[in-house]
Protein backbone atom coordinates (compact mmCIF):
# COMPACT_ATOMS: atom_id res chain seq x y z
CA UNK A 1 0.00 0.00 0.00
CA UNK A 2 0.99 3.35 -1.03
CA UNK A 3 2.36 5.35 1.55
CA UNK A 4 -0.20 8.41 1.05
CA UNK A 5 -3.08 5.45 0.85
CA UNK A 6 -1.91 4.63 3.54
CA UNK A 7 -2.27 8.14 5.28
CA UNK A 8 -5.75 9.01 4.32
CA UNK A 9 -6.87 5.17 5.18
CA UNK A 10 -5.24 5.27 8.49
CA UNK A 11 -7.00 8.52 9.34
CA UNK A 12 -10.25 7.64 8.57
CA UNK A 13 -9.80 4.72 11.22
CA UNK A 14 -8.35 6.12 13.64
CA UNK A 15 -11.44 9.34 13.66
CA UNK A 16 -13.64 6.01 13.90
CA UNK A 17 -11.36 4.45 16.36
CA UNK A 18 -11.54 7.75 19.15
CA UNK A 19 -15.28 7.26 19.19
CA UNK A 20 -15.24 3.13 20.26
CA UNK A 21 -15.41 1.74 23.61
CA UNK A 22 -11.55 0.02 24.82
CA UNK A 23 -12.14 -2.83 23.71
CA UNK A 24 -9.41 -5.95 22.14
CA UNK A 25 -10.27 -5.91 18.34
CA UNK A 26 -9.86 -2.32 18.98
CA UNK A 27 -6.28 -3.02 20.35
CA UNK A 28 -5.52 -5.17 17.66
CA UNK A 29 -6.20 -2.34 14.94
CA UNK A 30 -4.28 0.16 16.62
CA UNK A 31 -1.20 -1.82 17.18
CA UNK A 32 -1.71 -2.50 13.51
CA UNK A 33 -1.96 0.71 12.84
CA UNK A 34 1.37 1.38 14.81
CA UNK A 35 3.48 -1.00 13.19
CA UNK A 36 1.83 -0.22 9.55
CA UNK A 37 3.06 3.86 10.67
CA UNK A 38 6.46 2.23 11.06
CA UNK A 39 6.81 -0.06 7.87
CA UNK A 40 9.31 0.10 5.71
CA UNK A 41 7.97 -0.75 2.60
CA UNK A 42 4.02 -0.87 0.62
CA UNK A 43 3.91 -4.29 0.92
CA UNK A 44 4.51 -4.47 4.63
CA UNK A 45 2.00 -1.92 5.16
CA UNK A 46 -0.12 -3.96 2.71
CA UNK A 47 -0.11 -6.65 5.33
CA UNK A 48 -0.96 -4.46 8.10
CA UNK A 49 -4.15 -2.97 6.13
CA UNK A 50 -5.26 -6.04 5.48
CA UNK A 51 -5.41 -7.18 9.63
CA UNK A 52 -7.07 -3.64 9.97
CA UNK A 53 -9.87 -4.70 7.35
CA UNK A 54 -10.26 -8.30 8.69
CA UNK A 55 -10.66 -7.13 12.36
CA UNK A 56 -11.95 -3.70 12.48
CA UNK A 57 -14.58 -5.19 9.29
CA UNK A 58 -16.30 -7.44 12.03
CA UNK A 59 -17.14 -4.15 14.21
CA UNK A 60 -19.99 -1.55 14.15
CA UNK A 61 -19.30 1.62 11.90
CA UNK A 62 -15.62 0.51 10.67
CA UNK A 63 -14.78 2.97 8.09
CA UNK A 64 -15.60 1.18 4.86
CA UNK A 65 -13.71 0.54 1.31
CA UNK A 66 -14.30 3.34 -0.80
CA UNK A 67 -16.78 2.30 -4.31
CA UNK A 68 -17.33 3.09 -6.91
CA UNK A 69 -15.39 6.42 -8.54
CA UNK A 70 -12.25 7.47 -7.16
CA UNK A 71 -12.71 10.76 -5.06
CA UNK A 72 -12.09 14.64 -6.48
CA UNK A 73 -10.76 14.99 -2.56
CA UNK A 74 -7.40 15.50 -1.86
CA UNK A 75 -5.63 13.91 0.31
CA UNK A 76 -6.21 16.60 3.31
CA UNK A 77 -9.88 17.26 2.15
CA UNK A 78 -10.56 13.34 2.84
CA UNK A 79 -8.87 13.37 6.02
CA UNK A 80 -11.16 16.47 7.13
CA UNK A 81 -14.14 15.36 5.65
CA UNK A 82 -13.66 11.73 7.42
CA UNK A 83 -13.01 13.30 10.79
CA UNK A 84 -16.35 15.33 10.65
CA UNK A 85 -18.09 12.38 9.08
CA UNK A 86 -17.09 10.66 12.15
CA UNK A 87 -17.64 13.48 14.44
CA UNK A 88 -20.98 13.79 13.07
CA UNK A 89 -21.89 10.05 13.48
CA UNK A 90 -20.39 9.93 17.35
CA UNK A 91 -22.46 12.83 18.20
CA UNK A 92 -25.85 11.32 17.01
CA UNK A 93 -24.49 8.05 18.75
CA UNK A 94 -24.31 9.89 21.69
CA UNK A 95 -28.57 10.40 21.64
CA UNK A 96 -29.63 8.58 24.82
CA UNK A 97 -30.86 5.22 23.95
CA UNK A 98 -34.61 6.07 25.56
CA UNK A 99 -34.82 8.34 22.39
CA UNK A 100 -33.98 6.27 19.45
CA UNK A 101 -37.39 4.33 19.49
CA UNK A 102 -39.46 7.86 18.92
CA UNK A 103 -36.68 8.68 16.28
CA UNK A 104 -36.83 5.74 14.23
CA UNK A 105 -40.57 5.84 14.49
CA UNK A 106 -40.60 9.56 12.80
CA UNK A 107 -37.51 10.42 11.33
CA UNK A 108 -37.40 8.23 7.68
CA UNK A 109 -34.92 7.58 4.93
CA UNK A 110 -35.57 10.04 1.64
CA UNK A 111 -39.47 10.06 0.83
CA UNK A 112 -38.95 8.04 -2.40
CA UNK A 113 -37.49 5.41 -0.57
CA UNK A 114 -39.96 4.90 1.53
CA UNK A 115 -40.39 2.44 4.76
CA UNK A 116 -38.13 2.79 8.06
CA UNK A 117 -35.05 2.58 9.05
CA UNK A 118 -34.22 -1.19 10.66
CA UNK A 119 -31.86 0.14 13.76
CA UNK A 120 -30.17 2.89 14.99
CA UNK A 121 -27.17 2.15 13.09
CA UNK A 122 -29.09 2.90 9.93
CA UNK A 123 -30.18 5.88 11.05
CA UNK A 124 -26.56 6.98 12.02
CA UNK A 125 -25.36 6.20 8.39
CA UNK A 126 -27.63 8.28 6.77
CA UNK A 127 -26.95 11.35 8.61
CA UNK A 128 -23.27 10.76 7.99
CA UNK A 129 -23.65 9.79 4.78
CA UNK A 130 -25.97 13.86 4.43
CA UNK A 131 -23.14 15.33 6.32
CA UNK A 132 -20.32 13.52 3.38
CA UNK A 133 -22.90 14.72 0.63
CA UNK A 134 -23.21 18.40 1.73
CA UNK A 135 -19.45 18.95 2.72
CA UNK A 136 -18.46 17.17 -1.09
CA UNK A 137 -21.26 19.89 -2.71
CA UNK A 138 -19.85 22.79 -0.86
CA UNK A 139 -16.70 21.99 -1.95
CA UNK A 140 -17.70 21.43 -5.97
CA UNK A 141 -19.40 24.34 -5.68
CA UNK A 142 -16.31 26.29 -3.92
CA UNK A 143 -17.93 27.33 -0.78
CA UNK A 144 -15.83 25.83 1.29
CA UNK A 145 -12.12 24.39 0.36
CA UNK A 146 -12.33 21.42 2.38
CA UNK A 147 -9.59 22.24 4.66
CA UNK A 148 -10.46 25.40 7.02
CA UNK A 149 -12.20 24.14 10.22
CA UNK A 150 -12.43 26.45 13.51
CA UNK A 151 -10.62 24.97 17.00
CA UNK A 152 -13.52 22.48 17.45
CA UNK A 153 -13.04 20.77 13.91
CA UNK A 154 -16.24 22.58 12.49
CA UNK A 155 -15.93 23.26 8.65
CA UNK A 156 -16.47 26.82 8.32
CA UNK A 157 -18.40 26.52 5.32
CA UNK A 158 -20.32 29.18 3.60
CA UNK A 159 -23.97 28.45 3.46
CA UNK A 160 -25.84 28.13 0.33
CA UNK A 161 -28.26 31.11 -0.61
CA UNK A 162 -32.02 31.44 0.40
CA UNK A 163 -34.50 31.07 -2.28
CA UNK A 164 -35.15 35.08 -1.69
CA UNK A 165 -31.56 35.73 -1.71
CA UNK A 166 -31.05 33.88 -5.06
CA UNK A 167 -34.25 35.82 -6.36
CA UNK A 168 -32.51 39.27 -5.29
CA UNK A 169 -29.44 38.63 -7.26
CA UNK A 170 -31.45 37.29 -10.37
CA UNK A 171 -33.06 40.90 -10.11
CA UNK A 172 -30.01 42.64 -10.12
Amino acid sequence: MKMNNWITNATKVRAWAANQDPSDKLSAVMLSLMLGDSAETDELRSTYWTAIRSIGGTMEGFPSARRGRESTLTDEQEVIVANVEETVASAIASIPTEYHAILLAVIVPHGRTGGVFNDFSDYIDSIKSKAHDYMAKAIKETRWDGLEVDGDGVPQIVPMPTKAEKEENEEE
